[in-house]
């Protein structure tokens, strides 16, 4: 297969790149977006998005481009409402399903968004519901269904600039504000040319895995590594999570080459035995972003996947997907460390800037191609995160190791002071990891009246009451009394958030229904009642 050439944005422009890949895609007839339900050819994404990039310019007259919304799952109106935003130059917005219509409203308000792509089947209850909005539903169409479209005059290349912004993509702000990410047509180039490196058409490739929401950023591993190479992608529905074996099924039927996920997705999947290599003989590459990969996973992959690549990234939303990558070796499972991060990608700079506390590594700095356009409309939050163009302060701890790959440390802002004490919560979660009994684990502080007085500990991997009270102990041999955590939690359920990450903000809720609970008193503490946690 020939991919077409990928030259800087400097000599043939962003869009114009963009424009390159989707021309490919005219009259071929293989599947692009494959759901349980239908399949949509390249054919019928080209026609569609180009018939409906005609539509979004005759709403607008072919004059400001306003971001749009994209509602929508693992449907295969999504690519089509993708492109056709891309094409006719609106910025795009991803927003989930799930989504309260009153955080819409908040995006909307927050970037000027006017119209609403509705990329699933049934749109009038939706419509209804955002009556009270100033948002205009357009409903994708089914991009199965007979498309004539017109002589569409998509804009000359010439007006669409480089900076503009090609996508938004919105976290949670200050005081729950949505806060937009945005990135623009070159950010998003730079990363297509990235990918093209690190998968070149030598690597065997016949279709990629499809399970990261389209809100979360790393789903654009799977989306342009599927249209670059025009290669099926096998999207996953995440309301059938728990049917792991029909999706196994589907990627084996495929051809399935390469899985894209953050490690929290795959540690669920790992629990089903057919994911391993003589049911996905094709499947030979992973990727992972977005959290920690383990050494525990890696090896597991491994053993399941004998001789297969795993590919560990690192990065930042505002700095376009990722930012660093490595393949992971034997010598780096066997490493007292843990797994690196890898080298920044062509175009990019890492550096480590000091902090005062004094402790592992520095401050991690991206300057580059990938750094994107700061936050929409929050000039204050842009400045502090991006001091200087094309520099961003990801407030990450990391350092570069003699071996010259970066190793990433945790997040700054994960310093608890409980009883006069600081506290970084990284390094209790390091250590806990690298017992043999943890598969994963959160340390956050128990809170009483509002102030933190001990931590708690959120176990993944225990399952007997006797596992989990060794675990203090473990620790302790490791790290000081204060530093080992009184509450335990384990075996209770382990959702993903949005991001497909292990969910923080449902630890609460885990705590209320953990099977296993321990609480443990240090031997330098007076032994107390046994009493439950505020």
């Amino acid at each position: 297969m020939t991919r077409p050439s990928a030259a800087p944005s400097g000599n043939l422009g962003a869009y114009r790149r963009l424009r390159q890949i989707f021309a490919t895609f005219e009259g071929e007839h293989k599947p692009a977006y494959c759901t349980s339900e239908a399949d949509l050819s390249y054919a019928g994404l080209y026609n569609h998005a180009r018939s409906l990039a005609e539509q979004l310019q005759t709403r607008t007259g072919g004059g400001q481009r306003k971001p749009i919304l994209i509602f929508g799952h693992k449907d295969i109106r999504y690519p089509v409402a993708y492109w056709a935003c891309l094409l006719a130059g609106h910025p795009l917005i991803p927003v989930e399903p799930e989504t309260p219509i009153a955080r819409i409203s908040q995006i909307a308000e927050a970037c000027g968004a006017s119209v609403l792509l509705y990329a699933a089947a049934d749109t009038l209850q939706f419509a209804s519901e955002l009556a009270g909005t100033p948002l205009t539903v357009v409903p994708v169409p089914d991009p199965l269904s007979r498309c004539r479209p017109r002589a569409a005059q998509l804009p000359r290349v010439e007006t669409i600039a480089d900076q503009d912004h090609a996508y938004v993509m919105f976290s949670s702000g200050t005081l729950g504000q949505p806060k937009g990410i945005a990135v623009t047509y070159a950010n998003l180039v730079d990363f297509i040319g990235w990918l093209d490196g690190l998968y070149p058409d030598t690597v065997e490739m016949t279709a990629v895995s499809g399970v990261i929401r389209h809100c979360f950023d790393v789903s654009l591993f799977e989306l342009w590594m599927s249209w670059s190479r025009r290669i099926p992608l096998v999207a996953l529905d995440h309301a059938d999570f728990a049917n792991s074996t029909a999706y196994l099924d589907r990627l084996a039927e495929h051809g399935t080459g390469l899985w894209v996920s953050t490690p929290s997705i795959t540690r669920l999947f790992l629990k089903n035995r057919r994911f391993n290599g003589a049911h996905l003989p094709h499947l030979r590459s992973f990727v992972f972003c977005g959290e920690v990969l383990t050494k525990k996973i890696a090896a597991a992959l491994i053993d399941r996947f004998p001789g297969c690549r795993i590919t560990n990234t690192y990065g930042p939303t505002e700095c376009t997907v990722a930012v660093t990558s490595v393949d992971i070796t034997d010598r780096h499972m066997k490493s007292q460390r843990d797994l690196p991060i890898g080298v920044a990608r062509p175009g990019t700079r890492l550096e480590s800037m000091a902090l005062a506390d004094g402790g592992d590594g520095g401050e991690l700095l991206v300057r580059g191609g990938s750094v994107g356009a700061g936050y929409v409309g929050l000039p204050g939050k842009t400045k502090a995160a991006f001091p200087e163009p094309n520099l961003y302060r990801t407030g990450d701890r990391g350092f570069l190791g003699m071996d010259g790959l970066w190793y990433f440390v945790g997040r700054i802002d994960r310093e608890v002071k409980i009883q006069g004490v600081r506290i970084n919560l990284n390094d209790i979660e390091t250590h806990l990891r690298n017992l043999p009994e943890v598969e994963d684990v959160v340390v956050e502080p128990q809170m009483l009246r509002g102030v933190p007085h001990a931590l708690a500990a959120y176990v993944l991997g225990p399952c007997k009451l006797a596992d989990l009270t060794q675990l203090p102990a473990r620790l302790a041999a490791e790290l000081p009394p204060y530093l080992v955590p009184r509450y335990w939690y384990a075996d209770f359920p382990a959702g993903l958030n949005q991001n497909s990450k292990f969910d923080r903000s449902r630890l609460a809720d885990a705590a209320a229904h953990a099977r296993l609970r321990h609480i443990h008193m240090p031997s330098n503490v007076a032994q107390v009642a046994q009493e439950e946690p505020a």
